[in-house]
């Protein structure tokens, strides 16, 4: 076997026996700048991207995107630092806990996305403190605001960028300009209708997965959950004790 086609043999079997392999992101095909923010470009935020697109549909990998910039922006309006590296993972990464391939029998969105996030930064050799700045950002990004505050601008950016792609910015927010070039950079692909089934999927595998979360409310008006109510009065009456 000539040695071209060894080369080749062997990245075949590589990919076979790795199947978490994917193509690299090249810097042509992310912007390196959009409305004013310059995304990331180091290995590791490139290699995030690729992950990111080769496991998610391509309108919430455009909403992971968004999310990065509409955080950025509005960090930029409190005149705040950030790690970008850190941020733009954890944006890149916050939704994955809501497909079928990252999510865990019991576990909510929000813990699954950060587990699988830190798990894949540990894997390509990432700090220790960015994995851990990554997992609260990913797992804090629909909670309480007061607690996402406390721990930092990474989280704060994918808290504030996330509510903003879904919600919409709120008025005097953003300029007119800047979510036109957000938008035209990543196209919202049918976002609404989308994103929504996606999340009343996740509910209906995992119905009782998301008590005392964001996504509470929409699982219980699509699923089910008889006796969720008195769920804290039984677990009171079940504990091991004589009263």
């Amino acid at each position: 076997m000539q040695r071209r086609e060894l080369l080749r043999f062997s990245s075949a079997l590589t990919l076979l026996a790795a199947p978490w392999l994917v193509r690299p992101v090249r810097a042509a095909e992310l912007p390196a700048e959009v409305a004013g923010v310059a995304l990331p470009r180091t290995p590791l935020a490139f290699a995030a991207a690729a992950y990111a697109r080769a496991h998610c549909p391509d309108y919430l990998f455009n909403h992971c995107m968004r999310t990065f910039v509409f955080g950025a922006l509005q960090l930029s309006r409190e005149s705040r630092a950030y790690r970008a590296e850190a941020a733009f993972v954890g944006a890149t990464f916050h939704d994955l806990g809501l497909l079928p391939e990252f999510e865990s029998p019991r576990a909510s969105f929000e813990i699954d996305g950060a587990n699988a996030a830190e798990r894949w930064v540990r894997d390509h050799q990432g700090a220790a403190d960015e994995a851990d700045l990554i997992w609260h950002a990913v797992e804090m990004h629909d909670g309480a605001f007061a607690l996402t505050r406390r721990q930092g601008p990474e989280a704060m950016l994918v808290a504030m960028g996330a509510g903003t792609d879904v919600y919409g910015p709120d008025p005097g927010e953003l300029e007119d300009r800047q979510t036109t070039e957000v938008l035209a950079a990543f196209p919202r692909l049918g976002f609404k209708r989308r994103f929504t089934a996606l999340l009343v999927d996740h509910c209906e595998r995992k119905p009782d997965s998301q008590r005392a979360t964001w996504l509470e409310g929409l699982c219980r008006a699509h699923v089910a959950h008889p006796g969720a109510d008195d769920a804290v009065e039984r677990h009171i009456a079940a504990a091991s004790f004589a009263e």
